[in-house]
């Protein structure tokens, strides 16, 4: 037993000579730094030639461009080989004051550490005005509550006007005014052009109030029809027409007949009903020369 454990350890004891003879020996000592050294030499051309690839190391801050003009931007991010990409928007709720081509958002966002030749998407209001259609008058949305939440929706500016109509219920829509031009029947049949959204010429929306009180109702004979809608709506009374077989041109006939009659004292937001022929009738020279002749003392 003691023979073999002998001759096993003497086995060893002669490899272990043998291995370090071999690995103290001058052509291991060279292959081994050769080996080492091409190591070295090839982490070094990896390592560099990374840095210069994608400029590893060198990560500076993204500038601020939210709220300059796109313009500066684009000759700025040039001094630091930005490449810049631009989407851009309408008119929103939160840009509607700022100028055109003026940065909203970009990404990367502010003070993150980018690459030089990095992409920045940027998001910018664009020239021009975005355009949104009118709600339809479909009889649901008659009230001036429900309206203005779908005019609200849809980013278009609007004023409202109080007119007395005792015909229908108080907060009723009675007309739809733009860049004063009456477009209520169009927005009834869903006719009507689309509006900037935004835009500082608002839509004015007629809207009906309770009267209480009387008038004086105005005269409104040998008027023209135009004429005799102003005067009556301004004393905030309404109004129905009916023309005779003459009429070809309703705004520019002539009012001969009226009921109640002027002067007549009737609730504020009742009717006055009026009688309209093409031409001016021929009683109108006195009426008028009347309405003109100076008052004796």
């Amino acid at each position: 037993m003691k023979e073999n454990l002998s001759k096993i350890w003497e086995k060893i004891k002669h490899f272990g000579l043998e291995v370090f003879a071999f690995v103290t020996s001058k052509i291991f000592i060279k292959n081994f730094a050769g080996v080492i050294g091409m190591l070295i030499v090839l982490f070094f051309f990896t390592t560099t030639w990374l840095k210069c690839y994608t400029n590893h190391g060198e990560a500076i801050h993204m500038t601020n461009y939210v709220g300059k003009n796109l313009l500066d931007v684009k000759d700025e991010a040039k001094t630091k080989d930005f490449q810049i990409v631009v989407d851009s928007v309408g008119n929103t709720e939160g840009n509607k004051n700022l100028p055109v081509l003026t940065v909203i958002d970009q990404d990367p966002k502010p003070d993150a550490l980018v690459k030089e030749k990095r992409t920045v998407y940027l998001t910018v209001k664009k020239i021009g005005f975005e355009y949104a259609e009118l709600p339809q008058l479909d009889g649901s949305n008659e009230s001036f509550d429900v309206y203005k939440k779908q005019l609200m929706l849809k980013g278009i500016n609007y004023t409202s006007l109080y007119r007395v109509d005792s015909r229908v219920a108080e907060n009723t829509i009675l007309d739809v005014k733009y860049l004063g031009k009456k477009i209520t029947n169009e927005v009834r049949d869903g006719k009507y052009d689309k509006v900037p959204k935004y835009s500082k010429t608002p839509l004015t929306i007629v809207i009906s109030k309770k009267g209480y009180g009387n008038t004086n109702v105005p005269n409104t004979v040998c008027k023209t029809l135009s004429e005799a809608k102003l005067i009556l709506e301004n004393s905030n009374l309404t109004i129905n027409f009916e023309a005779d077989q003459t009429v070809v041109d309703k705004d520019n006939a002539y009012v001969w007949l009226q009921n109640p009659a002027g002067g007549s004292s009737i609730r504020f937001g009742e009717q006055v009903r009026l009688r309209l022929t093409q031409n001016l009738p021929d009683d109108c020279d006195d009426f008028i020369n009347e309405l003109e002749a100076p008052i004796e003392n």
